[in-house]
């Protein structure tokens, strides 16, 4: 291999510069606090990774950590992180942004090793494209929600485990195709499959990998080429098996009919929102109301399914690398276009991009190796890094609280049923502004959704009416009664709720009804016992 002369040099200086800069974004995240998920059911309260002995982490794999996902290999990290940082939240940001920098390291490896197998004649700027392809891979602003959200490090894993056996898979294609690489590519697999449901939709980018690939190995045999293309199936069979049954159990996995024509509809929406949040990365948020957006969307999608068809086309008469970030980019968002429906935080979100970001790269490393010249790639460079890298920086100062978060995501949509129960329950009722809560509960469209809501306010005030009264001590039979009405009235809600999802097209609201319904099971602990008593005196 030739030496790189002095422009490839500067090129790759420069990218390291902007590597290092663009992962610095990140580190902000070190102390900002913990958020929804983070305390709620994923670390914090969840007492198998807070208290589980090193002698039955094989429990891990037997039984979920948390009643809604069974993703071992996550719920491990949190196991590992309580042991070496206890309850400071820092210690998890700390993993968050480790398993961050993995996945760029792994996502460098697999550019080079693509740029070697897919494109022989740029083999001596192979690592300088790779170092240009992780910088922008690092400071895309999408990926602010799953470095900083600790509730979304399955993402970071999932994409670092399929990164990397995506890269073990090219280079023994490069090698003669052997069974090693095909057997670790395999595992490496399984291992992104139980870090997040979602990695098994990595298999098709491994597919197309082999596909590709698959007429220019006159000398391999065919039975080692089948074998390298049924173990990655293999494993995502087992994979969605062991996922279907546990969503069926946990109720992560819903019942939704509402007919063809509108599931079509809502997947194009979903498609929609993601390419565009995928291609500009502003304004970001929490929560992405695909509902907005006009007929459009049908033009948007369409284009995008055509955009597929070609790049698979042309990788069956040619080897090129932006076929395959086009597949890279599309590929995992076939679990988000909810046609075999799950509860979801919202039915877009940017932690949802998180190897589509690696996808995009892809196209773009391709236009930069055509350029060819590295005084023209640096200002490329600088022109895509820059306004990221300032988007990015915003974003993460967005993520520093969660009161702050919730916040600007009201004030830019505060009309969506998600920002709207985040205001009543994270500002109006703990500052007691009752009135204001149920009035603003019942301007949220959907009835069964206002009528949950509402009856999550009056609970509240039950509660903390009760709870003024026993720090009086003065017994009050009627606050007891009250809270135990009030209480029962919102069970009795979400349940009418839920008969609704079978036929809701936006399933956000199913989100809006199990945050209810999970926020009342830690806030009302209380409740079967002192219920019961209640009953059982009024009855004696």
């Amino acid at each position: 291999m030739n030496a790189l002369n002095a422009d490839w040099r500067m090129l790759r200086t420069t990218s390291a510069l902007l590597l290092v800069c663009s992962f610095c974004l990140f580190l902000p995240s070190l102390y900002h606090e913990l958020f929804a998920d983070d305390e709620i059911y994923l670390a914090f309260n969840n007492r198998m990774v807070r208290q589980l002995p090193w002698t039955d982490l094989h429990l891990f794999l037997q039984k979920p950590a948390n009643r809604w996902e069974f993703l071992p290999l996550r719920d491990f990290t949190y196991w590992l992180d309580f042991r070496l940082f206890g309850d400071e939240p820092m210690g998890f940001h700390f993993s968050n942004l480790a398993w961050y920098a993995l996945s760029a390291i792994a996502f460098f490896w697999l550019v080079r090793e693509l740029v070697l197998l897919f494109r022989p004649a740029w083999a001596n700027q192979a690592g300088v494209l790779a170092l240009c392809a992780t910088v922008l891979f690092v400071v895309h602003p999408a990926h602010v929600e799953a470095a900083a959200w600790v509730a979304s490090r399955k993402d970071l894993m999932a994409g670092t485990f399929g990164f990397l056996a995506a890269a073990t898979l090219a280079r023994g294609l490069r090698a003669g195709w052997p069974v090693g690489n095909s057997v670790l590519a395999a595992l490496l697999l399984l291992c992104a499959c139980f870090s997040k449901a979602a990695g098994m939709t990595q298999v098709l980018f491994l597919t197309l990998l082999l596909a590709a690939c698959w007429r220019h190995a006159t000398a391999v045999p065919v039975g080692r080429k089948v074998a390298s293309l049924l173990l990655p199936w293999a494993v995502v069979v087992v994979a969605a098996v062991v996922h279907m049954r546990m969503g069926e159990s946990t109720g992560i996995r819903i019942e939704n009919h509402p007919g063809a024509l509108i599931v079509l509809d809502r997947a194009s929406r979903i498609f929609t929102t993601l390419g565009s949040l995928l291609l500009v990365p502003y304004p970001l948020g929490l929560y992405h109301d695909v509902y907005r957006l006009g007929e459009w969307h049908w033009l948007s999608s369409g284009l995008g399914v055509l955009l597929v068809l070609l790049a698979l086309r042309t990788l069956c008469v040619r080897r090129a690398l932006w076929p395959l970030g086009v597949v890279m980019a599309v590929a995992p968002w076939l679990v988000y276009l909810q046609f075999l429906p799950f509860t979801t935080w919202s039915m877009a979100s940017e932690r949802f991009l998180f190897v589509s970001v690696g996808g995009l790269v892809l196209v773009l490393v391709d236009i930069l190796g055509r350029v060819g010249l590295p005084r023209r790639i640096i200002p490329l460079l600088l022109m895509l890094t820059v306004p990221m890298g300032v988007i990015t920086w915003m974003r993460m100062a967005d993520w520093e609280l969660g009161g702050t978060l919730r916040g600007r995501e009201y004030e830019r949509q505060p009309h969506f049923h998600n920002a709207i129960r985040d205001q009543i329950v994270y500002t109006l009722l703990p500052d007691r502004q009752y009135a204001e809560a149920e009035s603003l509960a019942r301007t949220i469209s959907r009835d069964y959704a206002a009528a949950a809501l509402t009856a999550a306010v009056h609970a509240e005030r039950a509660f903390r009416e009760r709870e003024e009264g026993r720090v009086s001590e003065a017994t009050d039979p009627h606050a007891d009664r009250a809270y135990c009405q009030e209480v029962a009235s919102l069970h009795k809600s979400l349940t009418s709720g839920y008969t609704h999802i079978v036929r809701e097209r936006d399933l956000s609201y199913n989100n809006l009804l199990r945050s209810i319904e999970r926020q009342a099971e830690f806030r009302y602990t209380d409740y079967p016992r002192i219920c019961d008593d209640s009953t059982a005196t009024a009855a004696h």
